[in-house]
């Protein structure tokens, strides 16, 4: 037989057949025409026979072995040849096929059609490896082992049509179903008939616990949540839910539908602080590893009454921060005489992270005796006391240090209220003491400070009247240093120089008034009354205390203390700028 296409070469019987799929004069040909069943087609050129009662042909551009046995009334898989092409597809739709079986090309089919069938079993080591799609429609099917469904999520899969089950053995299949064909997830619970009102959370997988009683499971295990939904009501019993490993902070549901019906709750790996309110009909509570810190008193109530109507009342409470205070001792009583309740008791450690064992804790170890208390606050008190003093003593050691290290300017420092004045000291000695003027001047003007003296060898001028000398000097100068030797409290004098530098301090309240005494001053009886009862009511500095010099320092102007601008200057930069 010619055709003007292409050539063919056919016989009856044993002859070799090359088939293309592209040739839909030649299928429909092979299609009507009747093979002896003991002959099968044989394609030469693949070394493959065709099994018997389909049809098969080589597509060339796609290089895929085509073996259709659709419609053909079946009820055995057929047997495929061990030299199968590699990308072989196998149509089995329409027949009435119970369940597939190995054979020697089986597993190089790369597309398997099965819909319309009568499969009621899937077993994982009958499903080619290297399949890419495969065609379950309208099957007999109830749900997928484990296996094949980690086998079939990064392939190409048609599952509706098939009368799954609810039953929770098979909650993996249910979230691979609901992953990629929600409608058919949805008539599985449906067909159950396991609610009463409500549907299962959108990010949960719902299913029926058989193992004991019927039972509603809700899992919301690790997604990422931040409350609870609302929730299905099981048409009989209690439900299950799990919400383990979210990021729940507070649990307020006391009027959440569905919510009351909760039988086991697991919140364990959350971040729960607080509860307030728990199902009525609890039995199971797992709070495990979260932040609580105490249960307060309206929940040990509710607890303390469940588990006087249930015994069976379980509660997993480990890997919290349980606070160990006399103000919750209430709670260490609520652990120790329902330990028999709680599991894992031996887990429970005050806050959280200590060897203390709650349920070794006594009242006494948190609650101390009122001589405890008292022993306890009357030693706080007297370190109180203690600390008080040494500061008040040592005050003026750590300022002087403080200021000396340029450390703390802020504390150490103190702010000067006298105006800019022309000196940082005036000098007061008399002429018998003229040797210890050196020492001064070498240490406050070369010194780091640069203090500027005023001294009547040096800076008064001559003819002037000595008491206008004295009282302009002292006028000038921010400080005033009494060098009190015995030569000075001789000296008519030196005592002017004190009390015009006292009489000056009365009036700006400043403590300008520095007075150095000397050791061989042994009394102040050569002073009148007034100077005299100053020397007595007020502190001085002594020559010989060995933190002398730190001393004068510190009782210095701060030069460090931004000063206050003198108006006289302000008012002469104003006027020169107002001439420019």
């Amino acid at each position: 037989m010619e055709y003007t296409s292409k050539m063919y070469y056919f016989q009856q019987a044993g002859n070799l057949w090359s088939v293309n799929c592209d040739d839909n004069l030649m299928l429909d040909f092979l299609h009507n025409v009747s093979f002896n069943p003991i002959e099968p087609v044989f394609f030469h050129h693949l070394n493959v026979s065709c099994p018997i009662g389909c049809h098969c042909c080589f597509n060339r551009s796609t290089d895929h072995f085509m073996i259709d046995c659709r419609h053909s009334n079946n009820q055995i898989y057929p047997d495929l040849p061990y030299s199968i092409p590699y990308n072989a597809i196998l149509q089995l739709d329409g027949n009435e096929i119970t369940s597939i079986k190995d054979s020697l090309g089986h597993a190089s089919l790369r597309e398997l059609y099965l819909s319309d069938n009568k499969i009621k079993d899937l077993p994982f080591h009958l499903i080619p490896k290297n399949i890419t799609h495969l065609d379950l429609r309208k099957n007999m099917l109830e749900a997928l082992d484990d296996q094949v469904v980690d086998l079939l999520r990064d392939r190409e899969v048609q599952l509706s049509g098939n009368p799954w089950t609810c039953d929770c053995r098979a909650k993996n299949f249910l979230s691979f179903l609901k992953q990629r064909e929600p409608l058919e997830y949805t008539a599985a619970l449906d067909r159950c008939n396991i609610f009463s009102a409500g549907r299962c959370p959108e990010a949960c997988i719902c299913c029926l616990d058989n193992s004991t009683l019927p039972s509603l499971i809700i899992d919301c295990r690790s997604k990422g949540l931040t409350e609870i939904s609302p929730l299905p009501t099981p048409i009989s019993g209690q439900s299950t839910l799990h919400f383990e490993g979210n990021y729940l902070e507070a649990l307020h549901s006391s009027s959440l539908r569905g919510y009351a019906n909760v039988g086991h709750l697991y919140l364990a790996n959350n971040r729960l602080t607080a509860i307030d309110q728990l199902p009525e009909n609890i039995t199971t509570l797992d709070i495990r590893n979260n932040s609580i810190s105490v249960l307060n008193r309206q929940l040990r109530d509710f607890i303390d009454k469940r588990i006087a109507a249930s015994t069976q009342l379980k509660l997993l409470l480990s890997g919290n921060r349980w606070t160990c205070t006399c103000e919750h001792k209430d709670f260490l009583h609520f652990v120790k005489s329902r330990s028999r309740n709680i599991e894992n008791v031996l887990d429970l450690y005050c806050d959280g992270g200590t060897a203390t064992l709650l349920i070794e804790m006594e009242e006494s170890d948190l609650c101390p005796s009122g001589t405890v208390y008292f022993v306890t606050l009357t030693i706080s008190f007297m370190l109180i006391i203690l600390t008080i003093n040494i500061m008040i003593h040592f005050k003026q050691p750590l300022l002087i240090w403080l200021y000396e290290h340029n450390v703390c300017m802020s504390i150490a420092a103190r702010r000067e209220c006298e105006k800019q004045k022309k000196f940082d000291a005036f000098l007061s000695f008399t002429h018998k003491d003229e040797e210890l003027l050196e020492e001064f001047v070498e240490r406050l003007e070369s010194g780091s400070n640069k203090f500027r003296l005023c001294f009547y060898l040096r800076d008064w001028l001559v003819g002037e009247s000595i008491p206008e000398c004295i009282s302009q000097s002292v006028k000038d100068s921010k400080r005033i240093i009494i060098l009190m030797t015995n030569n000075f409290l001789k000296s008519t004098w030196g005592r002017l120089e004190f009390r015009l530098a006292l009489h000056a301090t009365s009036q700006d309240r400043c403590k300008r008034l520095i007075v150095v005494l000397y050791p061989e001053v042994e009394n102040f009886d050569d002073l009148d009354s007034e100077l005299r009862t100053y020397m007595v009511m007020n502190t001085y500095l002594k020559r010989d205390d060995p933190n002398f010099w730190n001393k004068l320092i510190y009782s210095m102007p701060h030069v460090n203390v931004r000063p206050q601008p003198d108006p006289e200057a302000i008012e002469l930069s104003a006027l020169g700028n107002r001439n420019a």
